[in-house]
């Protein structure tokens, strides 16, 4: 092997990630962006791939046949399959596109190759479509965001004016994987060093740590305890069939202006129209949805330090029950903003976070069953990521509606996201047709749900 090829261990979360993958819901997260102009497709994909390319973990493929797992270096990435050109032909543009899309989000990636791919939708006379998709087992959807973003103009040209940050290597040779794991479990060491010579000093934090760790683990046990709660059309077995619907370019400054004139965040306004437009759908559907029907969703929680934004995942959950049964929209907006705020005082998040951690040293069998035993609770995904505040370009062509998809894991087969981008909003929905027939009648409700509650 070429000791300048970069081989890495894989984490124990990220391990838990890879194995989720299941033959009828691949997890992988997927956004698409438009480029206007005259985006020349040569010349877009030259600036994808190598941008991407920049990021190691672009350039490597799982692989799990060692204990533990490695992250190693593809020589030549096949960049033929990795940026890849797909003509859609037909009358109806929209409706062609959506469904070339959701027949590319039912795709597995391949394990042979790095987990990502990037497809190029052209169309004559209107703005180049790019579909990027990412194994969840690479990053989080917030570092992977970071990483696409990182391909446009303007962050390469500042990067391009900084000195480079050096990076650690793997060591070569037949010994190179004992030594860089004897490293790494030197530097663990030194850690905890560290950390029990400051807690001798620091008694108080000793016990703060210890009452944070019975936090956790209560946390833990309320989440494998939670009762079954969701409508039963979204808890049925997964078709395997994707659809996609999506919104774009809402101004941001309207939601930001409703939720100050109503007394409550940004983030409890999207979350009730989210339970107000999936209860509109599910009432529309079916015959009767109670009143007191709820959704468990579930929702990333970003636990990374500051700026850092690397690969890998470093993300818990939290799980939200959404009263989709209620219609009155000023009911609904004061019973999810009181739930959002409980949210806060919770240890969820980090409680997943660990369950996913532990997961990932346990045998795949008993891996998955701990991951869709947590993950199981919700059946919905929302995701919400904020994006710049200014218009961004690719290639010399303005990046607009962006629009990403969060994976699912287990039976889940909803997915629903938020995206803020340069003062707009975008909303998407994926689905699994067993589950949700139609997703652009879903987002036909959220359209209608925004009209009258804002």
């Amino acid at each position: 092997m070429n000791d300048q090829l970069r081989d890495e261990v894989m984490s124990p979360v990220d391990r838990a990630w890879l194995e989720m993958d299941e033959p009828r819901n691949p997890m992988v997260a997927s956004a698409i962006f438009q480029l206007d102009g005259k985006a020349g497709i040569a010349a877009v994909k030259k600036a994808i791939a190598e941008r991407l390319l920049r990021h190691a973990r672009f350039r490597q493929r799982a692989d799990d046949a060692h204990h533990p797992p490695l992250w190693v270096e593809d020589a030549a990435p096949d960049l033929a399959y990795h940026v890849h050109v797909r003509r859609v032909a037909g009358g109806n543009a929209g409706a062609q596109l959506r469904a070339a899309i959701a027949a590319e989000l039912a795709h597995e990636l391949d394990r042979y190759r790095p987990l990502w791919r990037v497809v190029l939708f052209p169309r004559r006379g209107g703005p180049l479509t790019v579909l990027f998709r990412a194994h969840h087992a690479m990053a989080d959807g917030i570092a992977l965001m970071h990483i696409l973003l990182e391909c446009t103009d303007g962050a390469v040209r500042k990067a391009a004016g900084q000195p480079a940050l050096p990076e650690h290597r793997a060591h070569g040779g037949p010994l190179g994987g004992l030594i860089d794991q004897l490293e790494g479990a030197n530097r663990m060491l030194e850690t905890l060093r560290r950390a029990a010579l400051d807690d001798l000093r620091h008694p108080q934090h000793l016990a703060r740590q210890l009452a944070e760790g019975r936090h956790l683990l209560s946390a833990v046990r309320r989440l494998l305890t939670l009762p079954e709660d969701n409508p039963a059309v979204l808890r049925q077995p997964l078709g395997g069939h994707r659809g996609v619907a999506w919104l774009d370019e809402l101004p941001f400054a309207r939601f930001h202006r409703a939720a100050h004139a109503r007394g409550v965040k940004v983030n409890d306004l999207f979350m009730s129209i989210v339970a107000g437009a999936v209860g509109r759908y599910l009432r529309a559907t079916l015959p009767l949805v109670p009143q007191d029907q709820n959704l468990r969703i579930s929702i990333p929680v970003n636990l990374r330090n500051g700026g850092d934004a690397g690969p890998g995942n470093c993300f818990g959950l939290v799980l939200l029950d959404l009263p989709v049964g209620m219609a009155d929209p000023q009911e609904r907006l004061k019973v999810v903003a009181a739930r959002m705020d409980a949210l806060k005082h919770g240890g969820e998040a980090r409680a997943v976070l660990l369950s996913l951690a532990a997961a990932g040293h346990l045998p795949v069998v008993l891996e998955k069953k701990l991951v869709n035993q947590v993950a199981g609770k919700a059946a919905a995904v929302v995701s919400n990521l904020q994006g710049p505040p200014r218009v961004v370009k690719i290639a010399g062509a303005a990046v607009r509606n962006l629009v990403f998809w969060p994976p699912q894991s287990g039976g889940i087969g909803l997915g629903i996201s938020l995206f803020s981008y340069a003062g707009k909003l975008s909303i998407g929905v994926s689905a699994d047709t067993a589950l949700v027939a139609s997703p652009a009648l879903l987002m036909i409700e959220f359209r209608k749900t925004i009209e009258e509650e804002l």
